[in-house]
């Protein structure tokens, strides 16, 4: 889609957000770009050139594959590591898209990380990693030195019926960390796979007011929580990654730039080497920061503008006996349909509109069966932020094998729904009553997302 086009959607929701009588429809559209190529990744409003200039930098820094201190002719992609798991942004977030779990058993793929949290040390607003192995287990370090250790899946199969009797299995992951380099975890560390979450329309999410993610949409015991962090001597509500764990699309970024690739900022000036890990400490760096302002700036800019894609078959979406029955399991009380947003156009002048996330940026407790575990295997209490589902049609007409949920356990939409437990086990239970047909119908609409 052009600038111009994309500039014409965005007007009509921005004209229907401030009284001009167009229809929800027409208000969906705000954020969403077709994406003819996906190595093309398109803007949700119109750039003006030293704005596109911003954004392609930020595309290229994406896909820049960074060497380690020293390297000759690196120029400024120098300093990866020494610990780390990928060497790319694109590694993990191809284009902007999320991870990718593994069809079947065996080590896990760079997209899926094994973060590390304290559960007996740090502040509520600011948690410690484990002690020894730091915020996240790297399984890739530079030559000369060990990883920190290496991560296996193995999958049991689980089997259920529905109440009209056909059939389903969906498979629950264990994870086996071995080859551990400074000894055991800590017990009371909280041992947490992460799959890359999607960039699309990210910096959409960003601009939704504060107002409207605290006033839950539903209310007893799907209301949720949020989260509060003191970051950078403020305040500031958690609302991104899988447990609202990041503040913004730049904190977010460079938590994944000092813990999965070693690489430092100005906003984060250390990466994930603990004083345990002397052999980490002792390496050279690709200087002071190793991400220079301009690239994580670009890089940043990037995310906030990317548009979220067009589903292949949208066409028909906002009306049908899926979006009705969607409302009727409640679904849509934590997925939610509609949000506001304040966003600045390209003269930097603000506009009011709404956005089709599906999502009420709020953490929801959904049970055990999602729940993550400590090193000693014990369960703890895991809430999750409501997965934003647009962009849900692009992945499943373009991945041959796409994975859902935190871990990627789940193969299809289905499975992932089935999956919801704790304050999601109402619209789950909803969900299995439904008939074959209605359930499939319900399958059939969410692929227009």
């Amino acid at each position: 889609m052009g600038h111009a086009l994309r500039a014409g959607a965005v007007a009509l929701a921005l004209a229907a957000a401030s009284g001009g009588g167009l229809c929800a429809q027409a208000q969906a559209t705000l954020g969403r770009a077709a994406f003819p190529d996906s190595h093309d990744p398109q803007t949700y409003q119109p750039l003006n050139p030293s704005g596109q200039a911003r954004f392609d930098l930020g595309h290229a820094v994406l896909n820049t594959q960074w060497v380690p201190a020293g390297t000759a002719g690196a120029g400024r992609r120098d300093g990866l590591g020494p610990l780390f798991n990928a060497d790319s942004c694109d590694e993990c977030h191809n284009e902007g898209a999320r991870g990718r779990g593994p069809a079947r058993d065996g080590p896990a793929p760079a997209s899926i990380v094994v973060e590390l949290r304290s559960r007996g040390r740090g502040r509520p607003d600011a948690p410690a990693g484990d002690p020894v192995y730091g915020h996240v287990l790297n399984t890739s370090a530079l030559q000369g030195l060990h990883p920190e250790g290496t991560v296996t899946i193995r999958y049991r199969a689980v089997s259920g019926r529905y109440p009209d009797g056909e059939p389903y299995e969906l498979r629950a992951p264990r994870y086996l960390l071995a080859n551990l380099r400074y000894g055991p975890l800590a017990a009371d560390t909280i041992v947490e796979p992460r799959i890359a979450p999607q960039l699309f329309g990210i910096g959409l999410l960003e601009a939704v007011p504060l107002r409207a993610i605290l006033a839950p949409s539903a209310r007893g015991p799907t209301a949720g929580t949020v989260a509060w962090y003191r970051y950078r001597g403020e305040l500031r509500l958690g609302r991104f990654d899988w447990q609202d764990t990041a503040v913004s699309v730049r904190d977010q970024t460079t938590q994944a730039f000092a813990r999965e690739m070693g690489l430092t900022s100005q906003d984060l000036p250390h990466d994930d080497c603990t004083r345990a890990e002397q052999d980490c400490l002792a390496q050279p760096n690709g200087g002071t920061p190793e991400v220079s302002a301009e690239l994580l700036d670009a890089v940043v800019f990037f995310q906030s503008e990317l548009a979220v894609p067009e589903s292949p078959r949208r066409a028909g979406s906002a009306s049908g006996p899926g979006r009705a029955l969607f409302a009727m399991l409640g679904c849509a009380d934590c997925h939610r349909p509609r949000l506001p947003v304040v966003l600045n156009d390209a003269r930097g002048e603000a506009h009011s509109g709404f956005i089709a996330p599906y999502t009420d940026l709020r953490l929801h407790d959904l049970g055990p069966g999602l729940a993550d575990a400590l090193a000693s295997g014990a369960k703890v209490p895991s809430r999750w932020r409501t997965a934003p589902l647009w962009g849900l049609g692009y992945r499943l007409a373009r991945e041959r094998f796409p994975t859902f949920l935190h871990d990627g356990r789940a193969r299809t939409v289905e499975e992932a729904i089935l999956w919801h437990d704790g304050e999601a086990s109402r619209a789950r239970k909803r969900f299995e009553s439904l008939s074959r047909a209605e359930r499939q119908g319900l399958l059939a609409w969410l692929a227009t997302l």
